[in-house]
């Protein structure tokens, strides 16, 4: 490695002196100190913030320059791939970009910064220049440890537009605004990415799978319009081993008049989908959800939401998923689901023949037949006209429904509508009603019901094909449930994965990971009480695992409570408060 200590130390030495003690950590250089510590440097990184097109004009860039955009969010999104203990160069244009983007490394803990002043405009050395016919997307070259970025709405739809692309690594870098009024944008009328092109053959998908990867990184399209027929999503169809993951979808307006339609996508062939999320109305006529509307038994669903107004004309409606075969963990739906004349009709799943684990459904569902706040069928199948072999292991485990639920017709229930398959340790309170087999927690049960309750009072309802009917008072306290077997916060007994909490007297159970890190004490949410609670432990040093870090107020788990602990608990504060 050749470093020049000197020159480095004389730079920054330089820049103390005529900024004063309160400068930020990097140092500011000319174009001819820039080229000094690239000749003298080995292990310098130069990196142009710059926009592609700029980055590989004809005008060029620094020879060996990494591209990692400013404005589009590239630096901000991929930042840690670059050592924190190097030397670091930052270039842009004019210097504008580059002393932010300086700021934005110093504050990421990045020892040595340095921003070139005057930027390329000022650079008189040697270029490279690169053929932007050869730049796709935002940038980036589709390899996992340097995916294509998308920057922009015309990115993504480009991606749309390039099938040989879809077994590729994306990350998104910025939320995208996809509004039809905007120019360059427009109402779809097929999925966004991997559309169906031909309609040959009504039983098999006419397109591209997306079999790649796609990182929302935290960032949301919003205003996705979509009047179509089917295989209608952001996503048509995903291919076995694609993972979508950190995305959120906002404002969508979905709608197709046939199967598989869903607000991230429509028919997920073997995906992880991964801490994603939907809002807005998805309307279809079959295997609809708020988020994706038909889920195949390789594909799984992690950490998901949807709160959305879903529809369907015919059957597998659900808040979440249409139509489910495979796994949904720690997912939840509070969207409002109606099938006026639809059968199998849920507040998360419509029809479900796979495993359903820790989730929960709030809101309405209304449906004619086989209607429940948490799932209209809990399947073994097969489904009826589908060719899908032998039956299915369904199951629900530890879940719950505050759903109000409404059948115009039979088989309707708070938590299922009609039970084939195995429901273990879970409950149900909202209001149901409905005109035959209606029931508390099951409205028809032909499989296995476990340790679960419904509330009698709230739902109006006394009887159950299966369950165990209570009191709000009696589900609101922890011993029936601890009694039963199930697995709570601060006991051992009935196991140790801490899964359900409850504010005894205030509230029903609930999951221990719906629980915001700041709320330490009853009622639930984060209240008055909760900093109270936090301000006990102020400046206590002596956190650490055995006390739970001084009971989870030591958020960082640095040792003490002090005031990175409270910009944390002040992130959690609701808006509305």
């Amino acid at each position: 490695m050749k470093i020049n200590l000197r020159t480095v130390l004389l730079l920054v030495g330089v820049s103390l002196i005529v900024s004063g003690p309160y400068a930020l950590a990097h140092t500011d250089v000319t174009a001819e100190q820039a080229r000094e510590l690239i000749d003298s440097t080995d292990d310098l990184i130069v990196i142009d913030v710059r926009e592609p097109s700029e980055y590989s004009d004809t005008g060029g860039h620094i020879p060996g320059a990494l591209n990692y955009p400013w404005n589009s969010g590239v630096l901000q999104a991929l930042y840690e791939e670059l050592p924190t203990d190097g030397l670091v160069l930052v270039v842009c244009a004019s210097g504008s970009r580059s002393n932010r983007a300086a700021n934005f490394l110093d504050s990421m803990g990045f020892s040595m910064v340095f921003d070139m002043l005057g930027g390329m405009g000022a650079w008189i050395w040697e270029t490279e220049t690169g053929d932007e016919a050869d730049s796709k997307y935002g940038g980036g070259t589709g390899e996992p440890n340097d995916p294509y970025q998308i920057a922009t709405a015309e990115d993504l739809i480009l991606l749309g537009e390039t099938p040989e692309d879809y077994d590729k690594h994306f990350i998104l870098t910025t939320d995208i605004d996809l509004d039809p009024n905007l120019p360059d944008r427009k109402i779809f009328d097929k999925a966004v990415i991997a559309s169906e092109h031909t309609f040959d053959d009504p039983e098999s998908f006419g397109g591209t799978s997306f079999s790649g990867h796609f990182d929302g990184n935290g960032y949301v399209i919003s205003n996705l319009q979509i009047q179509g027929s089917r295989y209608l999503g952001l996503f048509g169809r995903l291919e076995i081993g694609a993972v979508i993951s950190n995305l959120g979808l906002e404002a969508v307006d979905v709608n197709g008049t046939d199967c598989y339609i869903g607000g991230l996508v429509g028919y997920n062939l073997g995906s992880e989908i991964d801490e994603c999320y939907s809002s807005g109305s998805i309307n279809g006529g079959s295997e609809t959800g708020g988020l994706a509307g038909y889920n195949s038994s390789n594909g799984s669903i992690r950490s998901s939401y949807s709160n959305s107004m879903v529809r369907a004309e015919w059957s597998d409606v659900g808040g979440l998923v249409g139509l489910n075969f495979g796994s949904i963990w720690s997912s939840h739906s509070t969207s409002t689901v109606s099938g006026a004349s639809s059968f199998y009709v849920g507040g998360l799943v419509g029809s479900n023949y796979g495993n359903i684990t820790e989730s929960y459904s709030t809101g309405t569902v209304t449906g004619y037949g086989r209607v429940g706040g948490l799932i209209g069928g809990n399947l073994v199948g097969p489904p009826l006209g589908r060719n899908v072999g032998s039956k299915y292991d369904s199951s629900i485990t530890a879940c719950y429904s505050t759903s109000t639920v409404i059948g115009d017709n039979w088989y309707v229930g708070g938590l299922v509508g009609e039970n084939e398959g195995l429901v273990t340790a879970s409950y149900s309170t909202g209001i149901v009603s409905g005109d035959l087999f209606v029931g508390g927690l099951v409205g028809n049960n032909r499989g296995s019901i476990v340790i679960s309750f419904w509330d009698t009072e709230i739902s109006g309802q006394t009887t159950s094909a299966g369950g165990i009917g209570k009191t709000t008072s009696e589900m609101q306290t922890a011993n029936a449930f601890l009694e039963a077997g199930w697995d709570f916060v601060g006991e051992t007994e009935n196991g140790t994965e801490d899964i359900w909490s409850i504010c005894e007297g205030t509230n029903y159970p609930r999951f221990v990971w719906q629980i915001p890190a700041g709320d330490f004490v009853c009622p639930d949410g984060i209240t008055i009480d909760d900093f109270l609670f936090f301000l006990e432990y102020w400046l206590d040093d002596n956190c650490d695992l055995s006390n739970g870090y001084c009971q989870g107020t030591d958020f960082d788990q640095s040792g003490t409570v002090d005031v990175n602990d409270l910009e944390i608990f002040i992130e959690d504060w609701p808006a509305e408060r």
